[in-house]
């Protein structure tokens, strides 16, 4: 029985349907007042905004023109460097209104559905992709956007979770339960490249057990947050942490990484201490 099946085996019927609620509760609809917004000439929406936000950005430029049913918005070059350069104003701006918080400057590339795939068919995102353009991260909530993020569940022999609690300085979800080691992906870095990183900087994981890390697929999760909507992909790693490794924060970006039974996790989800996508990742690994 390997780790995962020990982590399954621990948990009544009632526990593992709280992994599959987390599942059905990924993707959760969109506000009904949400204003799509296009790109060009795309017949689908790039994101999802809000109807004060929508108004907020037609203040700011008279690009973002009136559709029947949404909003329209594109440079006149229409390539993908002359987009990244306007939103890059556009994002500066909110920034400086306090619209867009916790600011990282750090960049995410954006796939255009009908390029990267949507659900089972989605691809892996990867420079090799045409991305429509790039935007600081902390704006994509905003604009509702689709990301990307690497997540990984640090499973033991005996069947247990590490897990990590995110710093209460982090601008999202601070103080929640997480996986061991989770970010978003930056341009210009694969998913395996992400993930390593990641585990090194947050659980002090090397290069050589990282790359043991094994890949499990993805989960795509929509909600509704403070800022916008929040819509991601998480590309899901299971790695196996050896009884001599003792997982430790690197960047002070989590201020305590802890092991959980399956019992201790499925409780802590059901009473909401891990972050959603934690969660989703966590059900993910484990049931699929």
């Amino acid at each position: 029985m390997n780790a995962i099946e020990k982590f399954k085996a621990a948990l009544s019927a009632p526990e593992i349907q709280v992994l599959h609620q987390c599942l059905k509760q990924a993707m959760q609809p969109l506000p009904v007042d949400a204003v799509p917004w296009y790109l060009g000439g795309s017949p689908a929406a790039a994101g999802y905004i809000m109807p004060a936000h929508a108004k907020v950005l037609q203040s700011l430029s008279s690009q973002w023109t009136d559709l029947p049913l949404g909003l329209h918005w594109d440079t006149p070059e229409r390539t993908p460097a002359s987009r990244s350069r306007a939103l890059a104003e556009f994002a500066k701006q909110l920034h400086d209104l306090g619209y867009v918080t916790g600011w990282r400057n750090e960049k995410f590339s954006f796939w255009e559905d009908h390029v990267i795939g949507t659900g089972p068919q989605c691809l892996e995102p990867t420079s090799l992709l045409r991305a429509a353009f790039e935007m600081e991260r902390s704006a994509f909530r905003f604009f509702g956007l689709r990301s990307h993020a690497v997540h990984v569940n640090g499973f033991t022999h005996e069947g247990h979770l590490w897990c990590g609690r995110r710093a209460v300085t982090k601008p999202t979800d601070p103080g929640m339960l997480d996986n061991v080691a989770a970010g978003g992906l930056p341009v210009g870095e694969s998913l395996q490249t992400c993930a390593v990183r990641e585990m090194a900087e947050e659980a002090g994981l090397s290069e050589t057990l990282a790359l043991t890390a094994v890949s499990h697929g993805h989960v795509s999760t929509c909600r509704a947050v403070a800022t916008g909507w929040h819509h991601e992909t998480l590309w899901v790693y299971n790695l196996l942490v050896p009884p001599d490794v003792t997982p430790v924060n690197q960047d002070g970006e989590v201020s305590e990484l802890t092991c959980l039974s399956s019992k201790q996790v499925v409780e802590a989800i059901a009473s909401n201490a891990f972050t959603v996508d934690a969660a989703c990742v966590i059900a993910h690994g484990v049931l699929n």
